[in-house]
Parts: structure tokens; C-alpha cells; sequence
């Protein structure tokens, strides 16, 4: 509990004011600076002994299921996104107030500034990184697993938390991600699941703006 302490009071007390002081005007530096933070303190704590890899939630004799359970799961996200759009069309609900003239939108208008190689960043090392400190190192050698509702709540919440972000779709990323790794029994699964989260979310703005609108209440 001691090396948890000495990882987040910094986290929370003094990078994050520290970042926002210093960084305000730049957006990569405000929405990124924390995977850095993670990274040192994942190998630090590895170093060090504090935990192991299958504390992590590195199970080496079950890979294949979980990696299998993963790839499904976010296919299955990107496709249903890719539905969900085609749907609007047909039934032409993308014709309504609400929707209609979406697809004009500029993705940098509405705030989406990655570059390609940024898009990469924030699909792959981004989700490897938060699912393996967040979910595999603070929430699962942290939270009681008694009950399955509550540590899967608590998780969530911790999630949204330590992500500085407490909207419905952090909530529910961090649930999901803490119910499939106490099912699975591996971090593989809920980082092939973030990744198709941030791939989805990359496919909204670039290639169907209209769902920006409809699933407006999850941002």
C-alpha cells in the first residue's frame, strides 16, 4: 500500500497541478502527460519487486482464451459502431435536427488534432499502458475482490478517477475493463478492449461525425 501511496499522492498532488500550470495551451502535453508518468512507475515498481507480472494480470498459462475473448469483443465494437451509423441512414433519423449536416463536420473543428502517428499513439500504447497500471496494478492489487458488484463499481470508478475524466463512457470502460479481467484473469482482454474503445472513438470523428451527436451523453 505504501508504494501506491508514493505513486498517486505525487500523481494527484503535484504532476497534475504542475502540468496544468505549465501546459495549459498544449493539448498533447494535457491529454497525455500521464502515460509517461504510468510507464515510469510500472517499470519502477517491477524493478523494485513490488509486484510481478502476473500481479499484473499476465497469466502465461491462459493467453490463447483471453486473446481470443479481446480481438472479438473490439471487432465487435467497431462493427457495431459501423452498424449503428448505417442504421441512423436507413432509418433516417440522420435526417433529424439533430443529426442532420453531420457529416460535414471538420474533425478539427471539433477538437480532434492527432496527427497518423498520434492516432497510433493514442489507439495501442495508450490503452496498453492505462489497462496495465490502472486496471492490472492499482485496481486489482488494491480493491478487495469479495463482491463481484462492488469491485467492479469500485473499479469504474477508480478507473474515471485516475483518467481525470468522470463521464458515463470512462465509467462503464473502467467497469468493463475490471469485470473482464476478474473473468479472464488476464490484462490481455480489457487492453484489446480499451484498443477498440480508442479505435471506435478515432472512426466516429473521422468517419461517421453523426454518432458524435447520438452518443453525445457517453462523452
Amino acid at each position: 500500500m505504501k508504494i501506491h501511496t508514493l505513486i498517486l499522492v505525487p500523481y494527484f498532488l503535484v504532476i497534475f497541478p504542475a502540468v496544468h500550470l505549465f501546459y495549459s495551451t498544449n493539448k498533447w502535453v494535457i491529454d497525455f502527460w500521464h502515460i509517461p508518468y504510468f510507464a515510469i512507475a510500472l517499470i519502477s515498481v517491477v524493478a523494485c519487486k513490488q509486484v510481478t507480472l502476473t500481479q499484473l494480470g499476465f497469466n502465461k498459462q491462459s493467453i490463447g482464451k483471453p486473446l481470443l475473448i479481446g480481438s472479438l469483443l473490439s471487432i465487435l465494437l467497431i462493427l457495431l459502431i459501423m452498424l449503428l451509423d448505417r442504421l441512423l441512414l436507413k432509418t433516417g433519423l440522420s435526417e433529424t435536427d439533430l443529426l442532420k449536416g453531420a457529416e460535414l463536420r471538420d474533425p478539427k473543428e471539433m477538437g480532434f488534432y492527432l496527427s497518423q502517428s498520434g492516432i497510433i499513439f493514442n489507439t495501442l500504447v495508450t490503452p496498453f499502458i492505462e489497462q496495465l497500471f490502472i486496471t492490472g496494478y492499482v485496481i486489482n492489487n488494491t480493491l478487495q475482490k469479495g463482491n463481484a458488484g462492488r469491485f467492479i463499481l469500485a473499479g469504474g470508478l477508480i478507473y474515471s478517477i485516475l483518467n481525470f475524466n468522470l463521464s458515463i463512457g470512462s465509467l462503464i470502460l473502467g467497469m468493463i475493463s475490471v469485470a473482464l479481467l476478474r473473468t479472464t484473469g488476464s490484462i490481455i482482454t480489457p487492453v484489446l478492449v480499451n484498443m477498440g474503445f480508442a479505435i471506435a472513438e478515432v472512426l466516429i470523428v473521422l468517419n461517421h461525425p453523426r454518432l458524435i451527436s447520438a452518443l453525445v451523453f457517453l462523452i
